[in-house]
């Protein structure tokens, strides 16, 4: 009996220890707003933008998908429109319609005033079958 209760206890510790790490978990920001979708491009490895970009391509009701990104971000923004451009031209054809740079007031993170940052937002929109030929 003695044993089986040490047992337990190292049981018990060993779950313990598995549940106090959090698991990284990249939750992609990301809206709908009539017939638009939004994607905001943060730090994360491009891929990870890819089949959220498809499942909104794929919808009959979204037109037009926006990335918006600030900062740092930029970079990592063009790069995911023109891999997604380039990458999955097979399945689906799309191009870069409009982009907007320019620099917008965001508050600073210890919320006493406001910084100036840089933005973008590259607008993706499907081709048409009869566009592609």
């Amino acid at each position: 009996m003695a044993e089986k209760k040490g047992n337990e206890k190292k049981e018990n510790t060993k779950k313990k220890n598995k549940t106090s790490r959090p698991k990284r978990r990249f939750r992609i920001n990301k809206k709908i707003e009539g017939k638009t979708g939004t994607i905001f491009i943060g730090h994360e490895d491009p891929f990870l933008y890819f089949p959220d970009m498809m499942s909104y391509f794929s919808r009959d009701e979204i037109e037009k998908v926006h990335l918006k990104a600030r900062g740092k971000s930029i970079s990592n923004a063009v790069n995911v429109a023109e891999q997604f451009k380039n990458r999955f031209s097979k399945e689906v054809k799309v191009e870069v319609k409009n982009v907007d740079i320019g620099t917008e007031e965001v508050p600073r993170k210890d919320r006493k005033g406001k910084i100036k940052m840089s933005f973008i937002d590259i607008m993706m929109t499907k081709l048409q079958d009869s566009e592609s030929n």
